[in-house]
Order: C-alpha cells, then structure tokens, then sequence
C-alpha cells in the first residue's frame, strides 16, 4: 500500500509540468531583472535566455524527483499518515529545502551572468551592461531569490494537486472495476448455485431424507434457504467478518455432507478473536471449496480434507492434491475472480501455490 500513497507522476509528467512552469517563470525573471529591452539587448541575451529556460527545466524537474523520493522515504518510515499528521512541519521542511535550492540556483547564474559580462566586454558591448549600485544588486539578489522560492513551490504544489488527481481517478476507476466483479461474483454464485447439476442433486439428496429421515430432510431445506438467503444478502457487500464467512461455509458444508458423508472433510482452526477481528471478501471460501471439490478425487478411504487457518495477516486454505480428470479444461474463473476482487479492494495479492502435494492460497485479511 505504501508504494501507491504518493502515485508518483510519469517521467514525462515531470517534465511536462517542469517545462510549463518554466516558461511562466523565465519571462517573469527577465521582467524583474532587465529595465530596458530593445533590438541590440534582445539579440545579445537571447541564448542566455534560451539557456536559462533549459537550465530551469531541468532543475524544476530534479526539484520534482527529489521531493517525491524524500516523502516517498517518510512514508516507508513513518506510514500513510504521516503527512495528516505532520502537514505543516511538512510544508515547512520543503520550504526550507526550496529556499536553500533557490539561493543555490541563483548563485550558479550569477556566475553565468558574470562570464557573459566578460564576453561582451571582450567583444565592445558594455554599453548592454547595466551600472548597479551594491545595494540594488542585493536588492535583486533577494527579488531572484524569493521568485524562485515561489516557483519551487508552485512546483511542489502543482505536482502534490496532479498526483492527487490521478490517485482519485484511478479510486473511480477500482470502484467501477470492483462494481463490475461484485456482479460477476454476485451472478456466478447464483449460477453455480442453481445450476441443474447443483439442484439435481440435492433434490435426489432431498428425496431420499425425506423417505428415509423426514427429521433430517427439514434440516436440509433449512440449511439449503440460509444458504441461498447468506448469498443473497452479502454478496453485494465488499468485505464481511471472518466469523460470518465461516458461520455460512459450515452451512454450505452440511449440504455437500450430505451428499459426500465422510469423504469430505473440514478442519477449521482459527482464534476466536480473529473471527470477529478480521474481515474477508464474501463468499471467498464457498468458491475455494467448491473449487477443490470439483477438481480433487474423494472416497472413505481418502477423503478429501480441507483446512483453513490464519498464517500472520492472511487467511490459508489448502487440500491436498487428488487431481482428477474433468470432461472440460477447467477455466478457473472462480479463482481469477478471488485474485482480481482483493487487487482491487485491497491492493493486496492473493498468493496461489503448490507446495508438498498440497494446493494451498493464501487470502489476505484485513481490518
């Protein structure tokens, strides 16, 4: 998350910003330093000019990469909200760092001036030379001086406004994407839920509980409405507790129990605090166990055991790997969706891995 606080500008933004600023603030400095322009002085200072532009260019955009690689430090060292927290003692040590910027920028084109003095006397014009007297020079010393302060910190200014800018675009941009997979998660569950596969054989469950063990089968019904009743209602929501997401994956479970028995098992081991103390993304473990379901052989003798756990700030499921043949190459879109929804929510990875012939993903949590 850290990495993404600032949004850094593009390096072609930088320059384009640097150069726009540039070409406000030259003319600007020629204005305050130059009393008289006519045709002779124009031609003369013309490629000092030209120089200073280019010069100012790249120290606009220097000042832009400095700035981003100094809050970018603070913000791995110190957190998101250290600029909340600290806005002014921020502003303040940039204005510090502008002013000592600013002098030294200046210093170094009054060197340049001075050798351009030389070259012009060198070469008869020092009638293009203007006489100053030492307490004009000092007063335009600090003129130069604090329009440039003002320049670096429209820079930085500027710069802060466009990165964000693009921080809230691309926010409206998750938000749509998120919008988009809330509905393709919401309309897959439903699919695989009502599916004909799905309905067959739980009404070929159904039948049998009820010649069988009518107590049962109401249970059954029960456990086959909250189920449909949980998708229903927390599918279009962004994150619900942990504890909830569990409380519907134990219902969930009593249906394919059913259908399975023994040789489908779950091994849930989480603190009980955490239930409460961390949120996922609903319907997240429903579509990692369907999805071990389909793709793993199962019988008494080796059933199929799923375990869940939290590993430090992420949620681990994993089974063991008793691949089986599918009629169709599975196209994993329930996984996909999972990865592609906690990117967008979280800007956090879902890690899918393969370890000790077990198929293991780590979900991230969060607060």
């Amino acid at each position: 998350m850290q990495a993404s606080f600032l949004n850094p500008l593009t390096g072609r933004q930088k320059w384009q910003l640097a150069l726009g600023l540039a070409i406000i603030y030259v003319p600007l400095r020629i204005y305050m330093n130059v009393l008289v322009i006519d045709q002779a002085i124009f031609f003369h200072k013309l490629p000092l000019w030209i120089m200073e532009l280019l010069i100012t260019t790249v120290f606009f955009t220097v000042w832009i990469k400095v700035i981003e690689g100094l809050q970018q430090y603070l913000v791995g060292k110190f957190g998101e909200s250290f600029f909340d927290d600290f806005r002014f003692l921020n502003q303040l040590f940039t204005l510090l760092i502008a002013i000592v910027l600013a002098v030294v920028f200046n210093l170094v084109f009054r060197v340049l001036w001075h050798w351009m003095e030389i070259l012009w006397e060198q070469q008869g014009f020092n009638d293009l030379i203007p006489t100053m007297w030492p307490d004009q020079l000092q007063q335009k010393r600090r003129a130069n001086n604090s329009i440039t302060v003002m320049a670096l910190m429209a820079v930085y200014y500027l710069a802060t406004h466009k990165r964000v800018y693009q921080k809230l675009q691309q926010v409206h941009i998750n938000e749509e994407r998120l919008e988009k997979e809330n509905i393709k998660a919401h309309f897959n569950a439903l699919k695989n839920q009502v599916s004909p596969h799905f309905l067959f054989n739980n009404f070929s469950v159904l039948t049998s509980l009820v010649e069988t063990d009518p107590k049962l089968s109401v249970e059954f019904i029960n456990r086959l409405s909250k189920a449909y009743r949980y998708i229903l209602e927390q599918s279009d929501y962004d994150h619900i507790k942990l504890g909830k997401e569990i409380e519907f994956l134990e219902t969930y479970m009593f249906l394919l129990k059913i259908r399975f028995e023994d040789k489908l098992q779950l091994h849930v081991v989480i603190p009980e605090p955490d239930l409460e103390r961390y949120s996922i993304v609903p319907l997240t473990l429903q579509l990692l166990v369907e999805n071990a379901v389909k793709h793993n052989q199962m019988s008494a003798s080796m059933p199929l055991i799923i375990h869940i756990g939290v590993e430090g700030d992420s949620l681990l499921v994993s089974n063991p790997m008793q691949i089986r043949e599918l009629p169709e190459p599975s196209t994993r879109l329930g996984l996909y969706n999972i990865i592609n929804r906690y990117r967008l929510l979280v800007n956090r990875r879902v890690v899918v891995s393969q370890e000790d012939n077990h198929f293991k993903v780590k979900i991230p949590l969060f607060l």
